[in-house]
């Protein structure tokens, strides 16, 4: 191994390092901000209320309904909204930008730059989720904004995939990113299993191999995950006005499925470069 070589495996090593961390503190219960406890405040009597009128029989039925919601809206985004999703995402620009810095050694300054493109591009969907979720909100609309929220879902997956070069539409990439959203966003025990099994998924793909997950079973998992993250907004964002807080939840979603790709996709492409 020559010095450029032995460089580029030290540099790899320690920022996988620091990305490893990073992954940590995304997977660990974060207190909610004060805006989050603010809007919590105001919408809690409701949500309460809710709960008393509301039986145990009907929660249970909301539960399957949304998941069955997330379900068919994946396959609405993927088998007929990717390309369009894809046209929004400029992915010639993207995989152009990509082929530059490839063609660069890799060194801290040029990743940072990477990423905090990434980083932009993925608040600005963020922010795009939250007022369209909002304004719904206002409108006591719920559940017809999920194709929406999840267009905006995986807007951001792709064009973090495309950033570090990799391809948004295959069927495996799609499954790698499932797992990512239950990762991000599914119960403490799932958000673990789920970044172990992304991680195998990289591997499968990196060798040439289809995933052992399959998608529907992909699609199924962040279905739940996002039901179980999103039904206290969904059922709040039906009630007129107070609706804000579930298009408000939207944007906080989100920005975790964000958080997450961006570290996991820098780590496969640092495992790969």
């Amino acid at each position: 191994m020559d010095f450029a070589d032995h460089r580029k495996s030290r540099f790899q090593s320690k920022r996988l390092k620091k990305l490893e961390k990073k992954e940590q503190r995304l997977l660990q219960e974060k207190k909610p901000s004060l805006l989050t406890r603010k809007v919590q405040q105001i919408t809690e009597p409701v949500r309460q209320k809710a709960q008393r009128v509301v039986p145990q029989q009907a929660v249970e039925k909301s539960v399957q309904v949304l998941e069955k919601a997330f379900e068919k809206s994946f396959d609405l985004v993927l088998e007929k909204g990717s390309g369009w999703i894809g046209k929004l995402c400029s992915e010639q620009k993207r995989l152009q930008r990509y082929e530059e810095f490839s063609q660069k050694p890799l060194c801290a300054w040029e990743l940072s730059r990477l990423g905090c493109e990434v980083a932009m591009r993925a608040s600005g969907n963020m922010v795009f989720s939250s007022v369209q979720g909002g304004v719904m909100g206002v409108l006591g609309i719920g559940l017809p904004d999920v194709p929406i929220f999840l267009a905006a879902v995986f807007k951001t997956l792709f064009e973090i995939s495309l950033s570090f070069g990799y391809p948004y539409d295959l069927p495996q990439e799609q499954v790698y990113q499932m797992l990512l959203i239950c990762a991000a966003v599914g119960t403490p025990e799932e958000r673990y299993r789920a970044t172990k099994d992304a991680d195998d998924t990289a591997q499968q793909i990196r060798m040439g191999m289809m995933p052992k997950i399959s998608r529907e079973q992909a699609k199924v998992r962040a279905s739940k995950a996002l039901c179980s993250a999103a039904l206290a907004g969904k059922m709040v964002q039906g009630t007129p006005i107070v609706g804000v807080y579930g298009g408000f939840k939207n944007g906080v979603l989100l920005k975790r499925i964000g958080s997450m790709a961006a570290v996991k996709y820098q780590q496969r492409m640092l495992r790969d470069f």
